[in-house]
């Protein structure tokens, strides 16, 4: 058994590592994929940074060579000055427009907001841009070359942002010199960029303005990342830039970032792919292992799950056998041993006759003496008259267990016979022992001999009664059942089918596995020497069988014992058993009886007894010897003929003389009928018989009923 389990062991070990070991490859191959998809997206997005860096720089570069050619023009000048010369400067600027694509307009303002001169225009539009963040950021001194948000342009539709300085007269803030950048100009170079779905390139302010972004920021979405954003964090974190991952607040994406500063100025590059991408990128990776390992895999996984199911059945298969074959090797022991105790039981009867037989003459002689010897010897016959009677008690049981017992079985309804045994039941346990009888809802019918259910269930209650010496629980229950194959399968002498279960449970001693193994046969007792015969278990055991039905035995040491009686359900109807009244016992004139038995002593006994009420009477050793008396003599009235004889069997004799004188009517007397005249435990039909030992008294009655019906 620990080999089995062993090998089961490691079967399921194998299936389990089918799986696990592959998923755990895979896992960490997965895992492995994924950083390194990760990482060469990294890569990938800060190539695409220097890529970003190079056109920034040269943009920025145009754009401030720009700013230093109009800071020429308009060097020294007054506001006065800007005025007059004004359609010279508009003339001057969009040349210097025209030369730098990145550049939508050239603007000079006054210190005030108001524009004096620009490339767009001539003459400049008549309004204030104090409110312009690029006016109010020179107001404060050493502001710088400032960057400004963008707007939208009053020349035209597009976007621009601004790149503005402070103009100054001998150490005097008087305006502001602004260049108006194209935002559309870096969105058409990030565009270029694009290399997989989900890419987002941007130049963005250190406070998180926007100035330019691709895909184009979707109209209504912010057009500034606040501090709770990927970006502004990681800025914070490191001023010069890093990697995050985050999901935009522009367009809600999952991407994973890298951003850069541009030099050293306010302004930050940023590339970014979708992480979707990333992960699409790495199933593509991923799928021809997936392909290929997950139905390897299955394959693997299912031929060991075969191989697992085919070793479970093979050694189920194996202990059915072994289970099959054990109870096939107890039942041919029992069946030997019933046979054997059928034999003996046969010679057994014969001679309780003689002894039974021979003790009633001696006491009908005793009963015209009248002194005190006659009443000591009286007393003694009777003492051996009563241990005759339990002699004979004794062989009913060693023919019940070899299942050759003459039964009459009947319809019965459990429920009612246990109903009708509970009261002597209570009185045969004591006070100590808890009786439970538990009848069945819808109870179903069995057909079985009534008086040997009732000393079934009396010797199963005994015993239980006797494994519980201290008291304890005694439980009789009775429901369907239904006896599948699989079951059958392992006890080889019952069929699939409805069964009637009647259960007898106790909580003594229960019963160990070598007890149980030996537990039905006969004179095998666990009691000490004088208080059981040992063939209480085999007496139920016989009339089960005999009746087509099964027993089973479960117990557990200290836990107590279940036995199970099931009895096949009956589906027809039985004829019921008519009970005969009595009848005159003697003989009468003119009637004549032969007698047929190869035991000399046995047949005088019979002989004697008839004689003396009244029959006449003709005896025969064996059938021929029979067949030549009934040729003979014409008159003979009824054939008594035992069953078991040399030669010619009783069965036969009966056959061949109602073939001969159909009148005749017959009477067997048996000890062990050899399944000549019962079979599957019933009587055969139109068959009158004598079970021996028999009495004077059954011999009468019986002779009497037969010559009357």
């Amino acid at each position: 058994m620990q080999a089995r389990a062993k090998t089961i062991r490691l079967v399921r070990l194998a299936m389990a590592a089918s799986l696990v070991v592959p998923l755990l490859f895979f896992m960490v191959g997965g895992w492995v994929s994924q950083r390194w998809l990760v990482e060469f997206a990294d890569e990938r997005l800060l190539r695409s940074l220097d890529v970003q860096h190079e056109q920034a720089l040269n943009a920025f570069q145009l754009i401030d060579v720009t700013l230093n050619n109009a800071n020429e023009l308009v060097f020294g000048m007054s506001d006065a000055d800007v005025q007059k010369f004004a359609p010279d400067l508009h003339s001057q600027f969009k040349k210097l427009v025209a030369a730098a694509p990145v550049v939508q307009s050239i603007w000079i303002f006054d210190k005030d907001g108001r524009p004096l001169a620009t490339s767009g225009m001539h003459p400049p539009p008549d309004e204030s841009f104090l409110e312009r963040d690029f006016i109010q950021a020179h107001l404060k001194p050493d502001s710088g070359t400032y960057i400004g948000q963008v707007y939208k342009s009053v020349l035209d539709a597009q976007p621009v942002f601004t790149v503005s300085r402070r103009l100054m007269q001998e150490n005097t803030f008087v305006g502001v010199l602004d260049i108006s950048v194209l935002p559309s100009n870096f969105v058409q170079f990030f565009s270029t960029l694009v290399y997989a779905q989900g890419q987002q390139y941007a130049l963005i302010r250190g406070d998180g303005v926007i100035l330019a972004r691709y895909p184009e920021t979707p109209e209504g979405a912010p057009d500034r990342l606040d501090e709770n954003t990927g970006f502004r964090r990681t800025i914070d974190n490191n001023p010069q830039g890093g990697l995050y991952t985050t999901t935009s607040v522009i367009d809600g994406v999952e991407r994973r970032f890298a951003v850069r500063r541009f030099q050293q100025t306010s302004l930050y590059l940023s590339a970014g792919i979708a992480t979707s991408t990333i992960r699409e990128q790495w199933f593509t990776a991923m799928a021809p292992y997936l392909v290929f390992g997950i139905p390897a895999t299955l394959v693997l996984f299912v031929t060991l799950f075969a191989v697992l199911k085919r070793t479970e059945d093979l050694y189920a298969e194996v202990d059915r056998r072994v289970a099959a074959e054990d109870s096939l090797r107890q039942s041919q022991k029992l069946e030997a041993v019933g046979q054997l105790t059928g034999g003996v039981a046969h010679d057994f009867n014969n001679l309780l006759t003689i002894i039974i037989g021979n003790l009633e003459l001696a006491q009908r002689a005793l009963e015209s003496w009248s002194d005190g010897a006659q009443v000591r010897l009286a007393k003694r016959i009777d003492n051996a008259m009563h241990g005759a009677q339990r002699a004979a008690t004794l062989t009913k049981r060693l023919l019940a267990f070899s299942r050759q017992q003459p039964l009459h079985p009947t319809a019965l309804d459990v429920n009612r016979l246990l109903n009708g045994l509970s009261e002597f039941l209570r009185r045969a346990v004591p006070e100590a022992i808890s009786l439970e009888i538990v009848g069945g809802a819808g109870l179903w019918p069995v057909e079985a001999d009534a008086a040997e259910l009732e000393a079934v269930i009396l010797n199963l209650a005994l015993n239980a009664r006797d494994a519980m010496p201290g008291g304890g629980k005694l439980t009789i229950e009775a429901s369907n059942s239904y006896l599948d194959e699989a079951y059958c399968r392992r006890h080889d002498d019952i069929e699939p089918g409805q069964y009637v279960q009647i259960a007898v449970t106790d909580t003594g001693t229960g019963m160990t596995k070598q007890v149980l193994d030996h537990a039905f046969e006969p004179f095998f007792t666990t009691k000490p020497s004088g208080q059981g015969t040992g063939l209480g278990l085999s007496q139920v055991y016989g009339f089960v069988k005999q009746s087509g039905g099964h027993v089973k035995i479960y117990s557990e040491v200290d836990e107590g014992t279940t036995i199970r009686v099931y009895l096949p359900r009956l589906m027809g109807a039985s004829v019921p058993q008519t009970e005969t009244a009595g009848e005159p016992e003697r003989g009468q004139a003119g009637e004549c009886i032969l007698v047929v038995e190869d035991d000399a002593d046995v047949r005088t006994y019979v002989v004697e007894t008839l004689d003396g009420l009244g029959y006449e009477v003709l005896e025969a050793g064996d059938g021929d010897e029979a067949l030549k008396l009934i040729d003979k003599h014409k008159s003979i009235d009824v054939l008594l003929t035992d069953v078991v004889m040399p030669g010619m069997n009783g069965r036969n004799l009966a056959e061949e003389a109602l073939r001969r004188e159909p009148r005749l009517k017959v009477l067997f007397m048996t000890g062990y009928s050899r399944n000549a005249i019962v079979h599957q435990g019933r009587l055969d039909a139109g068959v009158a018989l004598l079970q021996k030992p028999l009495s004077s008294e059954q011999l009468a009655s019986a002779i009497r009923h037969l010559l009357d019906t």
